[in-house]
């Protein structure tokens, strides 16, 4: 039978970051140490347990089955220390505790993102004292952030839908195809760019695979960098020869400059669904993770009516002049 010590608990955090980092060397930076005390926590925690954990050396860092055996069973009990702490803390009135946010880049500056609102509002709630943890990662690392227990919620683009996650549509973004000035289709017609488009350079992104571009040519020659980054698709953009979606919000301001040009505006164009992704197994979240649920919703509302409003007044305006 193996009992669980204070010390035990530290190699368990150092085995974690291992597995996490990849590998010794990776995880230094992590723990504050050098790789050689952490090879000898390592063979502490080995010792300790009675079984190998993982393979080192020349051919790289791996862990055996027991290994990611127990790997899982770090995860589930430092999720229980955390929920349990948030809950402890919950008894002495209002939110304390972590909260750990996890969601995709470049959406503060979306206007019709209600994300920026809602974390405002959850940090004026009366009674809250709880630690905000944010991390912005590729849409594909946020659900095996959720279901590795690194984060509590999730914010972003999920084409795929994962069973053991919980999915709560929040808005729509809307991206737009565009290019480089000097891009030979910058002012192409629609009947030069139909022709031109299967076989142009394309940056694609990586958790959409083909559906971003159904208009593709077989074969993907055409596809010429991989990314899951917004930021990395604007570079691309700007070498010149490549082209790709951006949200609108985000490429403005190279329309703006004229350095960008949309292609077929209303043609060409994706409304990525935002969701909000949860644990499926929450059924009680803790009360800082179900303050700020609410608050996702209620700026959702906000934002929707904020939104009704602007259409009426422009339509209304129209029809006075």
């Amino acid at each position: 039978m193996v009992v669980v010590s204070d010390v035990d608990v530290r190699l368990l955090r150092v085995f974690r970051a291992v597995v996490e980092a990849g590998g010794f060397a990776n995880a230094q930076s992590a723990l504050n140490v050098g790789s050689s005390t952490i090879s000898a926590q390592m063979s502490q925690l080995e010792t300790r347990l009675g079984y190998v954990l993982c393979h080192r050396g020349r051919g790289g860092f791996r862990l055996t089955d027991k290994g990611e055996a127990l790997y899982r069973l770090v995860i589930d009990f430092f999720q229980s220390v955390h929920n349990f702490e948030m809950q402890a803390d919950a008894l002495r009135g209002g939110m304390t505790g972590q909260l750990r946010i996890g969601f995709i880049d470049n959406i503060v500056t979306d206007p019709h993102s209600p994300f920026r609102a809602a974390v405002e509002n959850f940090r004026q709630q009366p009674l809250n004292r709880a630690r905000l943890l944010l991390d912005v990662l590729p849409p594909q690392e946020l659900e095996e952030a959720l279901l590795d227990h690194r984060v509590d919620v999730a914010v972003g683009i999920f084409y795929s839908r994962l069973p053991r996650l919980d999915y709560e549509p929040l808005y729509l973004q809307r991206e737009i195809l565009v290019c480089h000035r000097d891009h030979p289709l910058a002012f192409a017609d629609e009947t030069e760019l139909a022709a031109a488009l299967p076989s142009t350079h394309k940056v694609l992104r990586s958790f959409l695979g083909t559906h971003e571009f159904p208009f593709a040519s077989p074969g993907g020659d055409c596809m010429v960098s991989s990314i899951s980054h917004i930021e990395a698709t604007a570079l691309m953009v700007l070498t010149g020869d490549c082209i790709g979606f951006l949200p609108q919000h985000y490429a403005r301001h190279w329309l703006n400059t004229g350095e960008m040009v949309v292609l077929l505006p209303d043609q060409l164009y994706r409304d990525s669904q935002f969701s909000i992704a949860t644990r499926a197994d929450q059924l009680r979240p803790p009360p800082a993770l179900h303050a700020f649920l609410g608050s996702l919703r209620a700026a959702k509302v906000q934002q929707g009516a904020e939104a009704v409003r602007s259409q009426v007044e422009r339509q209304f305006t129209s029809i006075v002049s």
